[in-house]
């Protein structure tokens, strides 16, 4: 028992390993499967060309780690490259039957793959393109690929593997996990020396985007609704804790919608944060009403500012910001996904006013009789998303 409790231990530094084989027709498509991986909060810690020797073995083993495996090999063109990447937050898979040999134990990999292979085949072609690319199952087969393929690097794999784990450590005792997607950091609930607070631990290679948190605050330092730091760490921020009774203020609320409105007071203060930063030479790219938590004694607070970069230009209007209009197709920084959506999308079924109306002040009388008519589109969209039972039920009670 102790012998294995030893092994478990050794080896637990390959639970976020894994090995992507790269076909000779995909290496085009490299730069594209970076990003995703990118995206999703893997680190590369070697990528080398597998010999041609070691090609036609490797090719077997692929076979024979399942049926499902068989068309990445049917093509004809065995692996010539090879990524040792980690995750250092994987997302377990729930075991789906007492076997679970060849089920991939990292939820994020079927993801990494899918949008892959939609990438690089063209819906009208896909079934006359073999299957995406290959990658470990899980730590056993990892290792093995490791010890085979490049025995001499396992050594400096696992130490750069244990850094980055070590790294990405909460640094202080953890209350509550607050993290959604965790694809650049994690988010917690901890004892901050005796009191509750927030802190907001960085994936390694991810500290640009704690560097922008910072610099919102250094911009931001005369806005209330900026959050405060209490600490920043080389990885890992820590904000003061505020309560979060955003539902207080969202009214009205229309029929069948699953939130209300916010208050024209709150959207007065978003213009506002948002010009700041604009002055300053600085977008508040991703944006969005999840961002916007409401304290009964702090107020309002804006809590994300990852995203925040040097725009065009200093410039002192609100048309074109980069949080209610597109991102230009010129801006060369980051972008999250859901920069490509739009302000009817976001930001409408909040604010329930047209996006001109935002962009000056004008009386609250007037955007409050705006607000009333838009309560209809909203309904209607509402509608759109409950099924006609649901409806029917509703009636009968």
């Amino acid at each position: 028992m102790t012998d294995k409790k030893s092994n478990d231990e050794q080896q637990e530094w390959l639970s976020g390993i894994t090995i992507f084989l790269i076909r000779e027709c995909e290496l085009a498509y490299l730069d594209i499967l970076l990003k995703l991986l990118d995206h999703y909060g893997f680190n590369v810690l070697c990528s080398v060309p597998i010999e041609g020797g070691q090609q036609q073995a490797l090719a077997q083993w692929v076979l024979d780690d399942g049926p499902e495996q068989g068309n990445f090999t049917s093509s004809g063109s065995p692996p010539v490259f090879l990524l040792v990447v980690q995750d250092v937050h994987p997302v377990p898979a729930k075991r789906m039957s007492s076997d679970s040999s060849g089920q991939v134990k990292n939820l994020r990999l079927p993801t990494i793959k899918a949008a892959f292979s939609a990438t690089i085949s063209p819906k009208e072609n896909k079934e006359e393109h073999p299957s995406p690319i290959h990658c470990s199952h899980d730590a056993d087969q990892a290792l093995k690929y490791l010890k085979a393929l490049m025995p001499e690097q396992v050594s400096k794999i696992r130490e750069a593997a244990l850094s980055n784990d070590a790294a990405f450590r909460t640094p202080y005792p953890v209350l509550a996990d607050l993290s959604k997607e965790v694809c650049r950091a994690k988010v917690e609930l901890v004892d901050f020396h005796g009191t509750e607070a927030i802190c907001k631990t960085f994936r390694p290679g991810r500290e640009r985007y704690l560097e922008r948190e910072v610099k919102a605050r250094e911009l931001g330092a005369s806005l209330p609704e900026v959050s405060r730091l209490l600490e920043v760490g080389t990885h890992y921020l820590v904000f003061e804790r505020y309560a979060n009774c955003m539902e207080r203020i969202l009214s009205p609320r229309a029929p069948f919608s699953h939130h209300g409105l916010l208050p024209i007071w709150a959207i007065e203060r978003v213009r506002a944060v948002i010009l700041h930063y604009r002055r300053l030479g600085y977008e508040c790219i991703d944006l969005n009403p999840h961002d916007l938590i409401y304290d009964p004694c702090q107020g309002l607070k804006i809590i994300d500012f990852e995203f925040l970069q040097p725009g065009s230009d200093e410039i002192k209007t609100l048309k074109g910001n980069y949080v209610w209009y597109a991102v230009p197709p010129l801006f060369t920084g980051d972008l999250p996904p859901s920069a490509q959506s739009s302000y009817r999308q976001c930001w409408f079924p909040y604010t329930g006013l047209p996006r001109t109306l935002c962009l000056s002040e004008l009386p609250r009388p007037l955007l409050a009789m705006v607000r009333s008519v838009a309560l209809v589109p909203l309904t209607l969209d509402g509608l759109r998303r409950v099924s006609w039972r649901h409806i029917q039920r509703l009636v009968r009670n």
